[in-house]
């Protein structure tokens, strides 16, 4: 059974009283998002901190409000190689501004704005007054799955003050105020509908592009991964007709993709089967099995059985029932 309830937990602590709070703090942190080192600035008598957490029992994806006095947080290449899963953070400042280094780049990021925190690389983060932050956690594979190459948006802080990346934030703030509404796996759901908001958000960013040192290619290959994903449910979708529609040659696209890790068809294959989870998964969709695998282009639903069973190991209908209430 999947939960979903909103976690309470706040901390105050005197120094002068020797209570050992900040330890009480750090643990929490990192218990909520990944090991950190904290620091806190040494001028502070008090320290005061609240984290307010939703998260969805058997996935990795939290939603979190943190509210706290300055502080500042740090993630270290030891911490990196004992955590056994990797795992990014979408920090939405609402207070004041926060300060983030990651792959030798600084950032400064105010209200209005929101950034990216690669979790299996080093960084550095915190803020210098007392802030009130939403924090998304997403897990890594699912992050990759939805957006090729996510640790090249650690380099830069994206808008939320309107359009795209304003519904965003304001999606994730419904999460939190609906979600005893929902049921469990309706719950599980928003979090996987606010990864597909954030990843358009980011895939629209044209600086991406401009700070990649293979520009044009990185131009292409999200060109083309773009087409892709809006042709997913036609069953004739093949690397002749996203070259052509693209303006490319079949080799010049074979050639992008080499450099990816995965083969075009490989790819087509990942997403439409990402796609058919998600409906697996939500139990409202009210449709079966083999037309959600007609839906995502599969023309055969034996094919697509047993390339879903091979990718998620087990089958479709085992994971529909996994997820039912």
């Amino acid at each position: 059974m999947l939960t979903m309830q909103p976690v309470q937990q706040t901390i105050m602590c005197k120094t002068a009283q020797g209570i050992t709070s900040r330890d009480q703090w750090s643990q929490m942190i990192s218990g909520t998002y990944f090991p950190l080192t904290l620091h806190y600035g040494s001028g502070q008598a008090e320290f005061h901190g609240s984290l307010k957490v939703w998260k969805a029992e058997g996935s990795d994806f939290s939603l979190s409000r943190l509210q706290s006095d300055c502080a500042e947080y740090s993630r270290s290449e030891s911490q990196i190689a004992q955590d056994d899963h990797s795992s990014f953070l979408v920090t939405i400042p609402q207070q004041t501004q926060v300060f983030f280094s990651q792959h030798g780049r600084s950032l400064s990021c105010k209200p209005g704005h929101f950034i990216v925190e690669q979790g299996d690389a080093p960084y550095r983060f915190g803020y210098e007054s007392p802030n009130d932050m939403w924090v998304f956690k997403v897990p890594g594979d699912a992050m990759k799955h939805r957006v090729r190459r996510p640790e090249r948006y650690s380099q830069h802080c994206f808008a939320a003050e309107k359009g795209m990346g304003r519904a965003f934030v304001e999606f994730l703030m419904i999460c939190a105020n609906r979600s005893d509404e929902c049921s469990t796996p309706e719950r599980n759901r928003l979090f996987e509908q606010a990864l597909g908001m954030l990843s358009l958000v980011l895939e629209q960013d044209d600086r991406v592009l401009n700070s990649d040192q293979s520009h044009l290619k990185t131009a292409h290959l999200m060109r083309i991964e773009r087409f892709i994903s809006s042709h997913l449910g036609d069953p004739d979708l093949n690397p002749t007709r996203i070259a052509e529609s693209c303006g490319i040659s079949l080799r010049y696209l074979h050639k992008l993709f080499a450099e990816t890790g995965y083969t075009v068809a490989e790819w087509i294959r990942l997403q439409r089967l990402e796609a058919a989870r998600r409906d697996i998964c939500d139990a409202a969709s009210g449709i079966t099995i083999g037309e959600i695998a007609y839906r995502w282009g599969f023309s055969e639903q034996a094919q697509f059985s047993r390339a879903f069973r091979q990718h998620f190991g087990c089958s479709a209908r085992e994971m529909r029932i996994q997820r039912q209430p």
